[in-house]
């Protein structure tokens, strides 16, 4: 199958390009955006574009609350036969119904993908107590190593996903159990993978396993054009786990970069302030050390943003600590959620705050180990691509502003991934200030993380240990006894 890739820098006009085009002619689009939020600006979009182009398309979009009752996975499949009579439709849905949609039947329709999707699910669980579950619902198949292939069993493919949602006990495996139902189906192109050699693995108190599943292009084969709009796509973790699942299967077609509209962009300097030399981690934000540093870090951010400045941060904490949003403790009415690609709704704003950590977990190294992926690639393309979406939301965009730009992020790393792509720009000067913080910000400990849960892997080399120790002992005790 055939693939056309935009990868044009943030804010060249992806969007902009993609939506003229599709208004332009009759054809049937499915255009996917990360984000709910930004429906009713993207409708806005196609329908100004539809008007100059002297066109009259059919603009819907699909959401948890407008599919009468329907599942939204449901009500997507029902597209094909609802407009076979229309020539010209643009329907507009999410990168998750993406992910859990099934397409076999959009032929004569294209698909246009607005910023990389999630090609990876990947979820950690503590199910001490869950063996007996696991055990009557599914099948484990060994891989490398600890890890391991899921496939339903018999009552396991009688349980619909709808009846996990509805279980209080088990609704948090709704997304794994329907996982492993997509990828037992004869057409499916999922794997699902877990990292227990076997389900009696997870008994342990402290023992925290995690599943994963990668979403393969191939489940788009039956759409006549497929389209991504992605930032430097070839260099994402995304773009590295589908050639590995889908290999020479998928011909890639690069797109050539949006035209420039009107005269070059007005010369203007960008300004990245850093607070830390030692890289975020949400782990780290929940000790005592890292609340002190975010609480630090939102005094000086409440006295130095503007009125009109926008701010982002984790909304939840590791594992039941703090969120860096709540202890960041900033005007709630100017917080975005992280992720914004796609939007122009904040290009007349100049100063911006993204106090954010994406940092790959023990469990998720295990992971990209198998894949034989550097964890490198998931921050650069997990973490420091969400703070570089969310700084280029600014005015930073808009061609004809002269204004300089203010951006506040936590780490030394992460300015530095934003200056070199400032850097890129022609018309940009970028420059790094240091930010001084009343409290001392301490080195990165070389022991890492305080172990408050054990991965599988982990738990069999403590075990192990363990054992190797008790032989010691009891070899000890019989020459002690023999002297």
């Amino acid at each position: 199958m055939k693939v056309f890739v935009d990868e044009s820098h943030a804010g060249a006009g992806k969007t902009r390009e993609a939506i003229k085009r599709i208004v332009s002619a009759p054809c049937r689009t499915l255009f996917i955006t990360e984000r709910k939020n930004a429906f009713a600006e993207l409708e806005q979009r196609f329908q100004a574009a539809a008007r100059k182009a002297k066109t009259n398309p059919i603009i819907r979009h699909i959401h948890g609350g407008n599919h009468d009752g329907r599942g939204v996975v449901k009500r997507i499949a029902e597209l094909p036969a609802d407009y076979r009579l229309h020539g010209h439709v643009i329907v507009i849905a999410t990168h998750e119904a993406l992910l859990r949609s099934d397409f076999s039947g959009f032929a004569g329709w294209q698909i246009v993908i607005d910023e990389v999707p999630r090609f990876l699910d990947f979820e950690e669980k503590h199910t001490p107590l869950d063996f007996a579950f696991f055990q009557r619902h599914y099948v484990l198949t060994p891989m490398e190593g600890n890890w391991s292939t899921v496939e339903p069993t018999g009552a396991g493919r009688a349980l619909a996903a709808q009846d996990v949602r509805d279980d209080d006990s088990h609704s948090h495996l709704d997304l794994f159990h329907a996982r492993v139902l997509e990828a037992d189906h004869p057409n499916g192109t999922r794997k699902v993978m877990c990292n227990l050699p076997n389900w009696s693995a997870m008994k342990g108190k402290k023992v925290k396993w995690c599943w994963a599943s990668t979403f393969s292009l191939r489940a788009l084969t039956a759409f006549d054009r497929v389209e991504l709009l992605g930032n430097r796509f070839s260099e994402d973790i995304g773009a590295r786990i589908t050639s590995m699942i889908d290999g020479d299967r998928v011909e890639w077609e690069t797109l050539p970069p949006p035209p420039m509209e009107g005269d070059a962009p007005a010369a203007r300097s960008v300004t990245i302030n850093f607070f830390s030399n030692r890289p975020s981690a949400k782990s780290w934000f929940g000790q005592g050390g890292g609340q002190a540093v975010l609480r630090e870090i939102g005094d000086h951010l409440a006295t130095t943003l503007p009125q009109d400045a926008i701010w982002t941060a984790n909304e939840n904490g590791d594992w039941g600590k703090p969120a860096p949003k709540a202890l960041l403790a900033l005007n709630d009415d100017a917080f975005v959620k992280p992720k914004q690609a796609g939007t122009n709704q904040f290009r007349k704003l100049h100063h911006a705050a993204v106090i954010y950590a994406a940092k790959p977990c023990e469990n998720l190294r295990s992971l990209l180990r198998l894949f034989k992926i550097d964890p490198l690639l998931w921050t650069r393309s997990v973490e420091f691509e969400t703070i570089l979406q969310f700084a280029t939301r600014t005015s930073v965009r808009d061609p004809d502003s002269t204004a300089p730009v203010s951006l506040w992020v936590f780490d030394r790393e992460q300015a530095l991934y934003l200056k070199a792509y400032f850097d890129a720009q022609p018309h940009i000067v970028a420059s790094m200030v240091h930010v001084p913080l009343a409290v001392v910000i301490p080195q990165k400990s070389k022991g890492g993380r305080p172990t408050t849960f054990r991965t599988p892997e982990q738990e069999v080399a403590r075990k192990a240990e363990r054992r190797k120790r008790d032989a010691a002992r009891k070899r000890l005790r019989r020459k002690l006894k023999a002297a």
